[in-house]
């Protein structure tokens, strides 16, 4: 089963290899949609967390306090994000979806949830996206 989560942050960049204005430092206001495979919680009237993947506001809450706040909203990706190759949409993707690997998977508030996918809209016509496996190539890019 899958569920998923959409996201909003302003976040600006520049992109220096660029041969068009996306070289120039500019903004963007960038949506961002998480999916995650797991199990349903058996129904337990005596257990407020069953019934369901995982509760839509631990998941909220968990991104914003660990990832959008202190790395993604209102920030400079090129210099805000640690480790990151180049600020592009597919590489910031991948980026999330390792952080999501390392910090959500099996979170003692989010018990058997996986981190399948993100998509990242950097304008409403245009998004990438990376999915579970995916990381490796960030490790690459980072190597290269």
């Amino acid at each position: 089963m899958k569920i998923a989560r959409r996201f909003k942050f302003e976040a600006a960049h520049r992109l220096d290899h660029h041969d068009g204005k996306c070289r120039r430092l500019h903004g963007h206001t960038y949506h961002m949609e998480l999916v995650f495979s797991g199990t349903i919680v058996p129904i337990n009237p005596d257990e407020p967390q069953s019934g369901f993947l995982a509760d839509f506001g631990r998941i909220n809450r968990l991104v914003n306090a660990g990832l959008i706040d202190p790395y993604l909203d209102h920030h400079m990706l090129n210099e805000r994000v640690p480790n990151l190759p180049y600020p592009s949409a597919e590489i910031l993707a991948l980026w999330i979806l390792e952080w999501c690997e390392n910090n959500l998977n099996n979170h003692e508030q989010l018990p058997g949830l996986t981190i399948e996918r993100v998509r990242l809209w950097e304008t409403p016509n245009a998004w990438a996206e990376a999915q579970r496996g995916d990381v490796a190539l960030l490790d690459q890019l980072r190597n290269a």
